[in-house]
């Protein structure tokens, strides 16, 4: 497909919102869904995590339609595992494969990425639990450890190296056991409502607001829309 505005913008689109206000952008919103994101949705115990699941699928669309300027409704997001085949894995559009697409979902909380090239995107609560020893140990070099301990509101701190690293993850230039090799400490600065860096030639930034925690990792530099500012019409 082709943006309909006639010339491609220059920055990959992120977005992120609640679950609920998601959710509300479309009409029946499940019925956006392909038949495998349906039967995946479906398998979830607690309906949270299911809304949860919806909401993602559907922004990942709402997110490339705006990019595209096309319905969000026209768009089909497939996904295939390259290990055992099953409808999981990198996300991908059936209609427009050159954009690159990327989604992730916690507690309530939701984000979708769409650019050229790589784009990978995480969503982290920030709450108020405790930080966990073991996933710092798992994830973050010593210095990031060291910086992670001494900073004001640990946790928080923590969660900016974890969404990080899990949007390149998501880019496919690592994996969870490989976190502890990529060391961002002192790597990330200010620029307008981000915080931004880079690593292996992607451009990265973090967005946060008082509950909220976006990553992303991608070919191209990226501008953060909230949710509740999109449409589900074409741009």
């Amino acid at each position: 497909m082709e943006n309909r505005a006639g010339a491609r913008p220059p920055l990959s689109l992120v977005t992120a919102g609640q679950t609920a206000e998601v959710l509300g952008l479309v009409e029946r919103p499940a019925a956006l869904l392909t038949s495998a994101e349906q039967t995946r949705a479906a398998a979830f115990r607690r309906a949270g995590d299911r809304d949860d699941f919806v909401a993602a699928h559907v922004l990942a669309r709402i997110c490339a339609g705006q990019r595209l300027g096309v319905d969000p409704a026209a768009l089909t997001v497939v996904q295939h595992c390259a290990t055992c085949g099953g409808p999981h894995g990198q996300p991908s559009l059936r209609e427009a494969p050159d954009l690159a697409i990327s989604l992730a979902h916690t507690r309530g909380q939701v984000a979708a990425a769409a650019g050229v090239g790589r784009v990978g995107v995480d969503i982290e609560a920030l709450t108020a639990e405790p930080l966990d020893d073991g996933l710092v140990a798992m994830a973050l070099t010593a210095g990031e450890a060291a910086e992670v301990r001494a900073a004001a509101l640990p946790r928080h701190a923590f969660l900016r190296y974890w969404v990080a690293k899990e949007s390149l993850v998501k880019v496919g230039v690592a994996t969870l056991d490989e976190l502890r090799g990529i060391d961002l400490a002192g790597r990330f600065t200010a620029a307008g409502d981000a915080v931004v860096a880079s690593h292996a030639g992607l451009r990265m930034a973090l967005w946060s607001d008082a509950d909220t925690l976006v990553g992303y990792a991608g070919t191209e530099a990226a501008e953060y829309v909230p949710a509740r500012s999109l449409t589900a019409a074409p741009a």
